[in-house]
């Protein structure tokens, strides 16, 4: 069990909120089954997910890392770790570091790049996995490199659509692309002329209004929203006075973000139709509940991976169980239903 810089596992001193029937993670057993749980299956993008649970990217590597942990084909999905043009050696360590409440990453988006990923992790992808949906997670330095990933996997097989980082530095005009309108709508334009595969947007925090940021997505042609990216942070190891991350500072993550990530999915449903992907502290059914009520469709497990491998086996369990013993029927009818009656949930889009 990991445990946060006071000594406290991670899931100590939170609120525990709908105390919800919790079922035991079965680590390579049997998961319940979408034939089981027949309300859980999802329907977006074009595609089928057996769930609405997923794995987020950079924390199960290119899916073959989880292989023997989970059964990945009966969960919703993932999201591979980065693709970038170029292979990229990463950061320096320290990478990696824990903080109340979650963790402090500076990974530096170590990937083989565009050619290493198609030659070295589709083909296990494309072999492994027929039933879970695969995103392919793109970043790039400028917008050229972004296209030049997406137009390079486009005609390989073995996953469903694309998620788009826009938190990495835009090099070129010394900016980020998710925190300036006009780079990111052109961003998201350019990308929509390169594929017809879904596109989906991994918006950054770092932003006066996430909803702003989601409408122009929107605008320019993506197909949903993953929400959200970690938040900039900063550790300090006081014996040394210095920072604890090779890199200074990094994103953090973890439960500390969940109400943000919850807000930021709120905020992005208020101002756009997009389908939304919930990311940010979930580590039970509680919190993935929060995401769809708040309006996201489907939620994507990473922090909570490292504490307990088969995290998302039983965020899918504990949703199960919930709908159960609540007589809902379908998950649709909790998306967006914040504040509704039981059964009056809006509709939501389900993307191109």
């Amino acid at each position: 069990m990991c445990r946060a810089g006071g000594g406290r596992t991670l899931g100590e001193g939170v609120h525990r909120g709908l105390r919800l029937p919790r079922g035991g993670t079965r680590l390579g057993g049997d998961l319940t089954s979408a034939a089981a749980s027949p309300g859980l299956v999802q329907r977006v993008f074009g595609a089928e997910f057996p769930s609405p649970v997923l794995l987020a990217s950079g924390t199960c590597g290119y899916g073959q890392e989880y292989a023997d942990l989970i059964p990945l084909d009966e969960i919703g999905g993932l999201v591979t770790k980065a693709v970038s043009l170029e292979p990229r050696p990463g950061n320096p360590p320290h990478r990696v570091a824990e903080t109340p409440g979650g963790m402090i990453n500076a990974i530096g988006l170590e990937n083989p790049g565009l050619h290493g990923f198609i030659a070295e992790k589709l083909p296990w992808l494309r072999e492994h996995l027929s039933r879970a949906q695969v995103f392919v997670n793109v970043v790039g330095h400028s917008a050229e490199d972004f296209a030049a990933v997406v137009s390079g996997l486009d005609g390989e097989d073995g996953f469903l659509g694309y998620e788009i980082n826009v938190s990495c530095p835009n090099v070129k005009g010394g900016t980020m692309f998710g925190t300036d309108e006009r780079a990111l709508a052109d961003l998201v334009a350019r990308l929509r002329g390169c594929t017809e595969r879904p596109l989906v947007i991994k918006l950054t925090p770092n932003v006066p209004d996430v909803g702003d940021f989601a409408r122009i997505c929107e605008e320019a042609g993506a197909d949903g929203l993953s929400a959200i990216n970690t938040f900039p942070g900063m550790v300090v190891d006081i014996s040394r006075r210095e920072p604890l991350i090779g890199n200074r500072s990094g994103g953090v993550s973890g439960p500390a973000i969940l109400p943000m990530g919850v807000y930021a999915t709120w905020r992005a449903r208020q101002t756009c139709g997009l389908p939304i992907m919930g990311i940010g502290g979930i580590r039970n059914a509680e919190d993935a509940l929060q995401y769809v009520l708040a309006g996201a469709c489907l939620v994507q497990i990473g922090t909570a991976s490292f504490v307990d491998p088969g995290a998302a086996v039983a965020v899918h369990e504990g949703l199960s169980k919930y709908m159960q013993a609540n007589g809902i029927a379908r998950l649709e009818d909790l998306v967006g239903a914040l504040g509704a009656r039981p059964g009056a949930g809006p509709a939501i889009s389900t993307g191109r």
